[in-house]
């Protein structure tokens, strides 16, 4: 089967630490560390077994700072302590570190673990200062400088062609029992903003260039990037990967199988836009031949695809064509917080990753609030009855492309209901009827205990044990350690003071132990007030919401179980009730509850309302513009973590 016909059958997430960058780097990054296993089936040559994959973030940040200014594309920043001396400033990048195609290395270790020899494997471009080389720790000795001292490297740089031309022993290390790592610092990178409340939080460019305070980045929409980047916002730069950062460089470190175009496992890409024509060519691919990565269009070519970049919202697909099973493992830093996607243009195609390390449904990644029914709105997603007008995601399962649209239902919904759960009490951990409760009630009365839970009452609460619940706007007179009502300066009331009143500590979230049927406890929560029964103080599990025109779909993710649906009912736009549809196992603790918006149909299940689809962790989906008028945009995608 050729290449051609293996792309037309198709169409029809972390960790290995990135290396510590030569310049100033932030304490803490906004993301977690961790890493996500995904499962190739055994495949063949004559019918190779896809998948839609996706990595996380390449390691930790390597920068993490404020912003000083935006002047068009370039962005500068402020000066930061030096890691030696923190009373020194410096600037905080090396020049042209963050645009370049990265060198690596190997060495050789000695009997006595001394390193002997270094060899510049690849001699990396675009490096116009000297990078700095960063070799392992030793692994033996006792810590002593007689037998235990850390290899150092310098790197020199043709100034011609950019690239290295030789690495040289600053000192040659003792300790080392066996040959240890080498990094070099480089590689192309990504700037992200994480400033809390910005309305571009999330959001990645690509970095063209830098000196040593600013950077260049790409700006391919045409952004105002000075509403972007305003000062002193937070951002963090992340190294980009690359086909040989992600899947190895050599054959030592490739576990795809290698071999030529016609046997080897492929990797598939997505041209940028400009490349684009509708057809199986919108597709690059890629095999490792045991020697280097290599481009399937053109094979003879001598330059390696090695560096081929795989950028931070995209997906790509795996064909395994080897006959045995194999499980990768992509390593970095998952995704917490809300970030953006990009619609393509008018006929135009994205493959877009699912960005968080857990399972979401496609109505978390686009969301009621990015689509559209109005034919005017050129950069919503367009929902329509009709899947050929409707814009079109396509979802690789069992090695079929399935086609889903969005027909605009729950596409006005003003409040988003919620609810909450409790740990599983069916079979096996199993989610029921009774673990969810998305109510409220008024509070008439709330203990003020010295060492002992807030008691709560509330008529007919109808909770139970192990529910969450939302405390708000309690108020009360304040009192001191003897529970004796004081005044704002401590003085008793019962002394002639005026009481002081102040928000309970009571409000806030908290699991509760239900005593009877018009009671409960606030685990772990004492008092600091007497409490005013004003009619204001409630307490809450959820709410139905507003503006759903149907019923909604519902998930529930974590507290070590899996498996678990339901349909939100949906009577006068609020949602009433939740049916459990499936009950899942192994909730041993408290899941989180979502609400999906739905209105997601699947071509070929007729007119029965699919309302939603998985998309696993690690996956990705394809985006295809049906709308005529359609621009290429960038949308929020909500956290599932918020």
């Amino acid at each position: 089967m050729n290449l051609f016909s293996i792309v037309s059958l198709m169409l029809g997430l972390l960790f290995i630490c990135s290396p510590h960058l030569g310049f100033s780097q932030g304490s803490q990054i906004s993301e977690l560390k961790g890493s996500i296993s995904v499962h190739l089936e055994g495949g063949s040559t004559e019918r190779p077994f896809f998948l839609v994959s996706s990595s996380s973030l390449k390691g930790d940040a390597v920068f993490r700072g404020q912003v000083r200014q935006a002047n068009d594309s370039n962005i500068s920043f402020y000066e930061v302590p030096n890691l030696l001396d923190p009373d020194k400033m410096q600037p905080p990048f090396k020049p042209g570190v963050l645009s370049t195609i990265q060198a690596r290395a190997k060495v050789e270790v000695e009997t006595n673990g001394s390193l002997s020899s270094i060899t510049l494997t690849y001699p990396g471009a675009n490096y116009i200062s000297s990078p700095d080389v960063f070799v392992d720790l030793p692994i033996s000795g006792s810590g002593s400088v007689t037998n235990f001292k850390i290899a150092e490297v310098e790197a020199l740089v043709d100034p011609t062609s950019g690239q290295l031309s030789s690495l040289v022993f600053k000192d040659n290390g003792l300790g080392y029992a066996s040959n240890p790592r080498v990094k070099i610092e480089g590689g192309a990178h990504f700037i992200k903003i994480v400033e809390e409340g910005s309305i571009f939080t999330g959001k990645f460019f690509k970095i063209a260039s830098n000196d040593h305070s600013s950077v260049v980045v790409e700006n391919i929409l045409g952004i105002d990037l000075t509403q972007v980047f305003k000062p002193n916002q937070l951002i963090e730069i992340y190294q980009a990967w690359t086909l040989g950062s992600l899947f190895g460089h050599t054959s030592e470190e490739v576990s795809l199988a290698e071999g030529n175009q016609a046997t080897a496992d492929l990797i598939f890409i997505l041209k940028p836009y400009g490349s684009q024509n509708g057809s199986a060519t919108d597709f690059s691919s890629f095999y490792h031949d045991g020697d280097i990565w290599r481009a399937a269009a053109d094979p003879t070519k001598t330059d390696s695809a090695d560096t081929v970049i795989i950028h931070p919202d995209q997906a790509f697909i795996i064909a395994r064509r080897s006959p045995s099973p194999l499980d990768l493992v992509f390593s970095g830093s998952a995704a917490t917080r809300d970030t953006f996607g990009s619609f393509p243009a008018h006929l135009k195609r994205q493959l877009l990753s699912n960005p968080y390390g857990v399972d979401i449904m496609l109505s978390d990644l686009i969301s009621a609030n990015n689509i559209t029914t109005n034919p005017l709105d050129t950069i919503k997603w367009f929902a329509h009855n009709s899947q050929e007008q409707a814009d079109n995601v396509r979802i690789l399962t069992d090695n079929v492309w399935h086609t889903y649209w969005n027909d605009g239902t729950n596409s006005d919904i003003e409040n988003t209901a919620s609810a909450t759960a409790r740990f599983g009490t069916g079979i096996g951990g199993g989610i029921t009827q009774q673990d969810i409760s998305f109510s409220h009630g008024i509070i008439t009365a709330m203990t003020n205990p010295l060492s002992t839970n807030i008691v709560v009452t509330s008529n007919n609460h109808g909770l139970k044990n192990g529910f969450s619940v939302s405390i708000n706007q309690a108020s009360g007179h304040k009192t001191n350690d003897n529970k004796e009502q004081i005044d704002e300066n401590g003085n008793l009331v019962s002394q002639g003071a005026i009481p002081f009143t102040i928000e309970s500590s009571a409000n806030g979230y908290y699991e509760i132990q239900v005593l009877d049927s018009h009671t409960f406890e606030l685990i772990g929560r004492f008092g600091d007030c007497d409490f005013i029964s004003d009619g204001l103080a409630s307490w809450s599990t959820g709410s139905g919401g507003s503006g759903y025109s149907s019923d909604a779909f519902v998930s529930f993710v974590g507290g070590g179980g899996s498996g678990a649906t339901g349909i939100a009912r949906v009577v006068g736009g609020k949602v009433t009730s939740i049916l459990v549809t499936d009950s899942g196992a192994g909730y041993i603790r408290a899941p989180k509850v979502f609400i999906h918006s739905g209105g997601w149909k699947k071509l070929g299940a007729g007119n029965t309302p699919f309302n939603d689809a998985l998309i696993p962790a690690s996956s990705g989906i394809l985006l295809v513009r049906n709308h005529s008028g359609a621009v290429q945009t960038l949308f929020s995608i909500d956290s599932p973590f918020n």
